[in-house]
């Protein structure tokens, strides 16, 4: 039979169909696409001639998800019934085609922390976010659409992976959360455990985990002691930092984050810390801070973004008067951030708006678009937002992400020390 050549989207929604049209009870749609997009993008358009090592993670995972039955065939079966080539050109950052290593990308979000891993040369095996809206950001960017609530997820079902990647949720250790930590009503503090669980059983060379700044000192010091306790009786080495976007990324955003890093069985990893070690891990190096907020401006923005319909637009037409500020309007005040940066992007940035940062260009006093603020934490233009997305969800996503570039920087050296 003659192989044609098939897009990557309509190849998962093909088989996806072909596999519902078998009647499996209780299935949905978004499962489907899940398992079937994590086992094409593994198979890097060699359908369905994965290699061991892939077809086995795929199989555990596909069968787990559907229950007895060997799925794991019937999905074989389909794809070559289908007989074709995948074609990644409408995915925008489709798989590396020659990798150099493999990671998971666990509260996944839209990818930032993927994006900064896969452009270094790995391959993601398997991906996991509870955020529908976000799942379709990073599907049309990726190509793989991820699987659900990993709480749900059983660690033994996880790929093998030389990196463990996780942006977990920060709410309960924010400033501006409930400060609960471990203790939060709503279990948002205790994901914590579900990667180190995953990192207990899958025993990957290294990992990678982002949070806020506020982590390190919630509950006088506590929480973070806890976590780090974990992961080095796991058998990790762990060091953390706390890295600005605008000192670290080039970016012109006010962020820090805490950076923990973690190596398997080896022991004074941080030179800095320990400058007689051997080691040769070392936190990246500032950079000189050259993007001003004008530089990442749209031209011709919708009159939508303006505030001169609002009530406040008199108190910040009399505050704002530099294009060279960034200001935020609070409900009830104005505040400019003297320093030339962008404060802090947020996730609430999508409740209402009234958060966003504003800026005034050669029209009026505007908020800052999702482009921008996507541009703010160093997504590429060729990002792709999913059409008929509500702008609030756009505004969360950016908000709730990772300033890409960063987390690129720190893989690079995560990549150095494990000779990668």
């Amino acid at each position: 039979m003659a192989v044609s050549s098939i897009k990557y989207g309509e190849a998962v929604q093909k088989i996806s169909s072909a596999l519902l049209a078998k009647n499996f009870k209780g299935v949905e749609l978004a499962e489907l696409d899940a398992a079937v997009s994590h086992w094409l993008m593994n198979g890097r358009s060699k359908v369905p001639f994965l290699n061991q090592h892939q077809q086995k993670a795929a199989n555990e995972i596909i069968y787990a998800i559907f229950g007895e039955g060997k799925i794991s065939d019937v999905l074989r079966e389909t794809a070559e019934q289908l007989s074709f080539k995948i074609d990644f050109s409408d995915i925008p950052f489709p798989p590396v085609k020659d990798p150099k290593f493999t990671f998971i990308d666990l509260f996944a979000g839209v990818g930032g922390i993927r994006l900064g891993f896969q452009q270094l040369g790995g391959e993601c095996v398997f991906s996991s976010e509870w955020d529908e809206a976000a799942k379709k950001t990073y599907s049309l960017n990726f190509g793989e659409y991820p699987y659900g609530d990993i709480t749900k997820i059983g660690e033994k079902l996880i790929p093998d992976h030389d990196i463990l990647l996780a942006g977990f949720p920060c709410q309960a250790f924010s400033i501006a959360g409930y400060r609960k930590g471990f203790d939060d009503e709503k279990g948002r503090g205790n994901l914590f455990f579900d990667v180190y669980r995953i990192i207990k059983e899958k025993r990957p060379r290294a990992f990678m985990l982002e949070n806020v700044k506020n982590l390190e000192g919630h509950d006088k010091g506590n929480t973070f002691k806890v976590i780090t306790e974990y992961l080095q009786n796991a058998g990790y080495s762990v060091v953390s930092k706390v890295l600005n976007t605008k000192d670290y990324g080039g970016i012109p955003q006010n962020r820090e984050r805490i950076f923990i890093v973690g190596f398997r069985d080896e022991v004074n990893w941080e030179k800095v810390q320990n400058p007689t070690s051997t080691s040769r891990f070392e936190w990246p190096k500032k950079k000189t801070l050259r993007k001003t907020i004008k530089d990442l401006l749209e031209v011709d923005v919708n009159d939508y973004y303006y505030y001169n319909r609002y009530d406040c637009y008199k108190q910040l037409k009399e505050v704002a008067t530099s294009r060279d500020t960034v200001y935020q309007w609070r409900r009830v005040y104005v505040r400019e951030n003297k320093n030339g940066v962008c404060p802090t992007l947020t996730a609430n940035m999508g409740t209402g708006g009234h958060n966003v940062p504003l800026v005034l260009d050669s029209k009026d006093i505007r908020k800052l678009t999702p482009r921008e603020c996507f541009r703010l934490q160093g997504f590429p233009e060729k990002y792709e937002f999913p059409k008929k997305m509500a702008n609030s969800h756009l505004y969360k996503q950016a908000g709730n992400s990772v300033s890409t570039p960063v987390v690129k920087a720190v893989a690079e050296q995560i990549l150095k020390a494990m000779d990668l």
